[in-house]
């Protein structure tokens, strides 16, 4: 029980930081504000966390780790299931498929795991809307933001990189591949979830309509990248 206690008043100081962060600035919400929030004292605050930063440090990590769990749920499902069965071969400048079918059944599977990672970033839109006013000012967490590039690493630090690459020795981040991955596929992801709640309200448009037409733009992105069976990877 006592453990159960722990974790709960553990799990409201995240809370109630990323709601103040968010709404606030980080420099801005005290650690007097966040033991309100979450109805806890700031000795409990100090017991959990060294400092107002390690609880923003957390925050970022487990935003990054969810999201690179999610990647790598559709790479094991899609990429790698594809290349074993020898509908995908990756080559330098593409990703070649072997019939009209093949490519069609991946063009679906990526826009339904994109529609994922788009309802993920709604669910965590506190958490981004911290790295975006992090980023636009100078301060030790500004960088947080590119934190984003980490998944698109050719090292085998990166377990997205190293994961496709085991399976395909061909695989590697061109720098126009790493350049559309991060400003046409994350940064949209990113200003579409910090900006939902604004944007619904001004264009009165319902939950359904604004996800859908933001998911057709996506979509509109991904097929100019398709050349035949193709999906190229570089310009």
């Amino acid at each position: 029980m006592e453990h159960a206690e722990n974790c709960d008043a553990k799990e409201r100081i995240l809370s109630a930081a990323s709601q103040l962060f968010s709404q606030k600035g980080f420099d801005a919400a005290s650690v007097s504000e966040i033991a309100k929030t979450a109805n806890v004292t700031k000795a409990l605050i100090y017991y959990y966390f060294k400092s107002k930063e390690e609880i923003l440090d957390q925050l970022v990590q487990a935003f990054m780790d969810n999201a690179t769990s999610l990647v790598l749920d559709f790479i094991h499902a899609n990429i790698v299931q594809m290349i074993k069965d020898g509908s995908l071969d990756i080559e330098p400048d593409r990703l070649r498929f072997t019939d009209e079918r093949e490519i069609r059944r991946f063009l679906e599977n990526v826009k339904l795991f994109y529609e994922r990672l788009m309802d993920y970033a709604l669910q965590q839109r506190a958490i981004i809307r911290i790295l975006m006013l992090e980023s636009l000012k100078s301060s030790k967490h500004q960088g947080d933001l590119f934190r984003l590039l980490e998944l698109t690493t050719g090292d085998e630090e990166n377990p997205i990189f190293r994961t496709i690459s085991e399976a395909d020795q061909d695989f590697n981040y061109s720098e126009d591949m790493v350049v559309y991955e991060f400003f046409f596929s994350i940064i949209p992801l990113v200003n579409f979830a910090a900006y939902y709640d604004d944007y619904k309200e001004i264009s009165s448009l319902s939950d359904g309509e604004l996800r859908g037409a933001f998911l057709r733009s996506f979509q509109t992105s991904l097929e100019s990248m398709v050349c035949d069976n193709s999906i190229l990877l570089r310009n």
